[in-house]
């Protein structure tokens, strides 16, 4: 009986990790979508998607600090990807983005943060299969979207 228990409570918990995930990846999706169908309000899309994009890379970096810390592992890692999303936001805070070379230089460093995130999380959360594919989904979904955003500012402006 212990057994059902715990197996349903496993199946919930996924249900609402996966939930959760996919929920975050939405905006990393439309905003693409919505930019190329309409371009005519190209900087308010563009701000939009790098703004979900820092958060959603804050939030996860922060996330696997603190997996690190219960799991008793090294933290550099999350703490180097943790400090540098920050300071790709602060950096944004303090110097206002006004060309093309500073949005993609942004788009790019994002990118390379969650490619770090991806790989550190790969090492770091070992037992857990569906959630190292789900990861794997999501990681595969937010680079197609940074590439399409990059893309959209080389095509359209």
């Amino acid at each position: 009986m212990d057994a059902i228990v715990l197996l349903f409570i496993n199946m919930i918990l996924q249900d609402k990790a996966k939930l959760f995930s996919y929920l975050g990846l939405l905006p990393f999706i439309f905003i693409p979508i919505i930019v190329w169908i309409n371009p005519s309000m190209p900087g308010f899309f563009i701000t939009s998607f790098m703004l979900w994009s820092q958060y959603m890379a804050i939030f996860l970096s922060g996330t696997l600090w603190a997996y690190a810390l219960m799991q008793k592992k090294g933290i550099i890692p999350s703490v180097f990807l943790f400090s540098f999303a920050t300071l790709v936001v602060l950096t944004l805070k303090v110097f206002p983005i006004n060309n093309l070379i500073q949005i993609n230089i942004v788009l790019i460093t994002l990118l390379l943060v969650y490619e770090g995130i991806y790989f550190f999380e790969k090492k770091l959360i070992k037992s857990e299969k569906w959630y190292r594919d789900l990861r794997f989904f999501l990681t595969f979904a937010v680079r197609i979207c940074h590439l399409v955003m990059i893309a959209f500012i080389f095509t359209y402006q």
